[in-house]
Order: structure tokens, then sequence, then C-alpha cells
């Protein structure tokens, strides 16, 4: 009779140290991850966080001390805006100033339009352009009516020398303007306009 209970015994030990086994894991986590958190914030999180408390706060001190020094200065430079904002015949000036720019305003003032063979084509095409001077010379109307043939002769003679080559590359309409101002300063002399503007260049 002894030896069946020595076995009911040995069953409920091995059934008791399974348990234990299965509930070893669980047991471990619920004691493990507690110590583990506190361990992650003692010695990770909390130094992270004085580091950078203690590396913002020269930054904060040097923030205030500039604020603080445009503060006094700029209230020690108080006595001396009036004198610095009492200068208001400036403003006057610059409405002279303007004034000035208002009556110096640049007109234009356009020749006839201008008509030639184009180099090299045997007359089959044309070139024809329309011209202007511009300046803010206040005879600058009367200039040109008297000496408008002269400066569509001047304009002719340069624009017969042109070929589709020389009107069709790039930035020729540019270099043509260069060498009509040349042409009308030496029929009209230095002075009298500024530049030459061409709103107008074709082919036919």
């Amino acid at each position: 009779m002894a030896a069946p209970a020595s076995d009911k015994n040995d069953g409920q030990k091995t059934a008791s140290s399974g348990g234990i086994k299965a509930m070893l894991p669980l047991i471990l986590n619920i004691v493990l991850l507690p110590v583990m958190a506190f361990a992650m914030t003692q010695y990770v999180l909390l130094p992270r966080l004085n580091s950078a408390a203690a590396a913002s706060v020269p930054v904060d001190g040097g923030h205030e001390n500039d604020t603080a020094n445009p503060g006094d200065a700029s209230h020690g430079d108080k006595p001396a805006d009036p004198s610095n904002h009492s200068p208001t015949p400036s403003k006057g000036g610059n409405s002279s100033e303007g004034g000035g720019h208002g009556a110096s305003t640049e007109k234009t003032e356009m020749l006839d339009p201008v008509t030639v063979n184009v180099a090299g084509t045997m007359g089959s095409r044309l070139l024809m352009a329309k011209i202007g001077i511009r300046g803010n010379n206040p005879k600058l109307e009367d200039i040109v009516k008297a000496r408008g043939p002269d400066l569509r002769d001047a304009a002719s003679s340069l624009l017969y020398t042109k070929t589709l080559m020389d009107i069709e590359r790039q930035g020729a309409r540019i270099t043509i303007k260069a060498e009509l101002k040349n042409a009308f300063l030496r029929v009209l002399g230095p002075g009298v306009f500024t530049e030459v503007v061409m709103p107008d260049l074709a082919i036919q």
C-alpha cells in the first residue's frame, strides 16, 4: 500500500514543478520590467534631460543679456530720436528730387518707318524697321522734325548693309540699335538723346 502513495506524491511534485516552470517567464517579466524601467529612467533619460537643461541655461542667459543691452541702448538714445527725425526738410528734398525726376522725364520721338532691301537677296526681301529716339532734351521733338530726313538716311544706309544672317543672328536687335545710336550721334551730336528704340524690325 506504501508504493501507490509514493507514486501519487511524485505525480503531484512533477505537476507542481511543471506549473512553476510554465509561470516562470511571466514572473520574470513582472519582476524585471519595473527594474528595467527604473534603470532606463535613472541612468538614461534623466542624464539626457539634465544635460539638455544645462546646455540651454547659458543660451537663455545670453539672450537675456542681449535683450537687456539693446533695451538700455534704446532708452539711452530716446532723447536723440527727435534730433534724428528732426531733419524733416530731407523729405522735402526727396520730394524736390522727385520733382526733378518728373521734370526730366524722357520722351520718345519716332521717325517715319524705314524700308530697305536686304543685302544679298537681289531685292527679293525687304527689311522694315520702326525707329525712335529717346531723351530728356526739351527740344527733342523739334530737333527730330528738323533732322528727320538726315536721321532716316543714316538709318537706311546702315540697314542696307545687313544680310539675312546679320538680322537673324542672336542679339542682332541689340547690335543694330547700338550701331544706329552711333550713326545718329554723328548726325545730331552728343547730349541730344540718350538711346535709340526699335519696337519693330521685320523681314518681308
